[in-house]
């Protein structure tokens, strides 16, 4: 995959968060959690997403994502989870896609809309200090929520 950056994407801080295209697949890449607004061009698509954070509390993170889209579009966004949270989960559309990584569950976690198949041998894929992947058919409309808890 060739990491070349796309110069049309409108963004306040390049050098943190970019576009990278590639032979196999495109996406956006996110280290910085800054509120921020991204264009792009993808599969003859025009997208937009705007990635915002709310902190309700010390102890939280909320970084989010809107994606509108003239039609529906597939790329990749990989989200650099913060080396010094506990746990972290993920939500698209208010439903958990990714659950915590840790036992240590947070008092009054955010909102999300949990699986009805709620076993006990689940896996989670998120790790502190390393980029969570996520490819997918994006709809205008989604949301995707990554919820990052502290000490």
């Amino acid at each position: 995959m060739t990491n070349d950056i796309d110069h049309n994407l409108n963004q306040t801080n390049p050098s943190e968060n970019r576009f990278i295209s590639g032979d196999r697949f495109d996406g956006l890449i996110v280290s910085d959690y800054v509120d921020n607004i991204y264009e792009m061009s993808t599969d003859d698509t025009t997208v937009v997403v705007t990635q915002r954070v709310i902190s309700k509390a010390s102890d939280r993170l909320c970084l989010g994502f809107l994606f509108q889209c003239t039609q529906p579009a597939r790329f990749r966004l990989d989200v650099l989870i913060p080396e010094n949270c506990i746990n972290a989960n993920v939500s698209l559309n208010d439903h958990e896609l990714i659950g915590y990584f840790s036992e240590d569950l947070p008092d009054n976690p955010e909102f999300v809309i949990k699986p009805t198949c709620d076993g006990k041998d689940k896996v989670s894929t998120l790790k502190p200090g390393e980029f969570q992947s996520i490819n997918f058919r994006w709809e205008s409309g989604d949301v995707l929520k990554f919820f990052f808890y502290f000490n």
